[in-house]
Parts: structure tokens; sequence; C-alpha cells
């Protein structure tokens, strides 16, 4: 008589399957949870924390079915390998991210010209509550001064042999192309002082609003200043844009700094090189540096 023994199915694989399963959607009610403002910044790292925390279960599970499978015959391979290649693809990203946590300096914040920073004026409350890292001279620190000159040396401004309502033209069409939120246009060549509405996000339109001014701008320097997104979970970076009219020339000037977090993965260095390039292929032949 031929005894018949049966395989006895490994249920860390199949435990492994169903967390890596589960954190999809997890991670999907996520982001969008923090893209539409259902939840805070701070609210939607604590979840991340915790589906990272599941995938990790998951993955120690797909070892210890790695053992059965090999020690003891059980099945589940295939429930294990599915798993694994899950957990393997949702972590991609974060580990993409902690490779740019080591590539780039630990700050948030990133501008053209370190000793006279361009200002942000509309709704400073809504900075994220971190203490300005401008001083009363209106620059930088020596310290994050010399972060930003060293690590970023393609962040510079531009000089255009060009008036500077040409150049906001230009400006103006690739904040829109970008679809950022627009929160403050001051210094127009008519006068008129443009401003987002309650809705910052709202960036259909500029709407006119107050008669409010810019301390120590002249009458001739434009400002532009906008709200951009991060592309997965849309954190958001405020951007100023500084057109300065010269006796010749037009000279832009631009920041860009986290509304939230201390560390911006250098993504406010590449909104700044990516911004000015496609502005010098817009002014093209008429585009220097600063």
């Amino acid at each position: 008589m031929v005894a018949i023994v049966k395989r006895r199915i490994s249920r860390s694989a199949i435990w492994c399957r169903r967390l890596a399963l589960f954190a999809m959607p997890f991670f999907a009610i996520t982001i969008l949870l923090h893209r539409w403002e259902a939840i805070t910044s701070a609210q939607a790292m604590w979840l991340v924390a915790a589906g990272l925390v599941i995938l990790a279960i998951a993955i120690v599970l797909a070892i210890r079915s790695i053992t059965q499978l090999w020690n003891e015959g059980a099945k589940g391979g295939k429930a294990m390998t599915a798993g694994l290649l899950l957990s393997a693809i949702m972590l991609a990203p974060f580990a993409y991210m902690t490779m740019l946590a080591f590539a780039f300096p630990p700050i948030n914040d990133v501008a053209t010209n370190v000793r006279q920073v361009p200002a942000f004026a509309a709704r400073p409350a809504l900075r994220g509550g971190w203490p300005t890292i401008v001083g009363a001279d209106g620059g930088y620190g020596e310290d994050h001064a010399l972060v930003v000159l060293r690590e970023f040396p393609k962040v510079g401004p531009r000089r255009y042999a060009a008036g500077p309502e040409r150049v906001f033209e230009a400006v103006a069409e690739i904040v829109a192309d970008r679809g950022w939120a627009v929160s403050r246009v001051h210094g127009l060549p008519d006068d008129e002082e443009l401003e987002g509405g309650p809705d910052e996000e709202d960036s259909s339109a500029l709407a006119a609003a107050g008669d409010g001014q810019l301390e120590g701008a002249r009458p001739d320097d434009i400002f532009v200043e906008a709200v951009a997104r991060t592309a997965i979970f849309a954190f958001k970076n405020d951007v100023v844009i500084q057109i300065i009219s010269e006796e010749e020339n037009t000279l832009v000037e631009m920041r860009a700094a986290s509304r939230w977090g201390r560390h911006d993965f250098g993504e406010n260095a590449r909104i700044i090189e990516r911004f000015m390039r496609d502005l010098d292929r817009s002014l093209i032949g008429i585009a220097g540096e600063g």
C-alpha cells in the first residue's frame, strides 16, 4: 500500500500575498486623501509609515515561507512570489527617495540669489510654521547660502534683452502650463495687483484684489507667487518669481520652498532649474546668465 503525503500550504506565503495586496489600496487611498486635502501632510506620513510596516511584515513572511518551502516541501511558492514582487514594486519609490535623501542636502528652501532672497508675501501663515531662514539683511544664513551655492550650481538667475512685460508674458505662460495655483501677482506695468481667490488651488483665473504693496519693491518690479505640487502626493511648494527691470535688460530671480518637511530631496532646485530652462526656450535668442 502506497502512502500519499499531502503537502501543507505555507500560511506565511498566503499572508505575505494578502498583506501586499492590502498595502496597494492602502497607499492609493492615502495618496488620494492627501491630494484631496482630506488629511494633513503629517497624517499622511504616519499612514505611509504604517504602510511600510505592513510591507516589512510581508517581506519577513516571504523569507519565512521560503524556508518552509525549502525545508518542508510546503506549497505556496506562487503566493510568496506574488507577495514579494508586489512588496518590492511598492518599496521601489521609497528606495528612490532614500537615494535622493543621501544625494541632496537636508534643506527645503532654494533661491537663485542667496544674498537678496525673493520674499514670500502672500499667505505667510501657510508656510508650515517653520522659522524663516532669511536674515534681516534679506539673505540666507551663511551656512545655508554655502550649501545652495555648492550643491546646486545650475540654480541661477537669468537676464534677458527684453522688457519686463515680454518676460512676464513668458513667465505667466509657463506657470499656466504647469498648472500652478497663483497666489499673488504684484507690480504689473499698469499698477494692477492680482491675487488668488479664497481657494488658492483654483488657478483657472486671477481675480482683482486689494491694494497691498510689497515692501521695498520698485514700481517696475513684478512679483509672481504660486504654489507648485509634487507629482504623487501633491506636497505644496511655494514659488516666487521676481522680474526686475534694468536699464536695458530684465533680470529674473526665483525662489522655491517646501511648505512641509525639512528635506525637499532636491525638488525645489529642480523646480527652479526646469522653470528657467523653459523660460530660456520661450525667450530663445535673448537669454543670458544672471
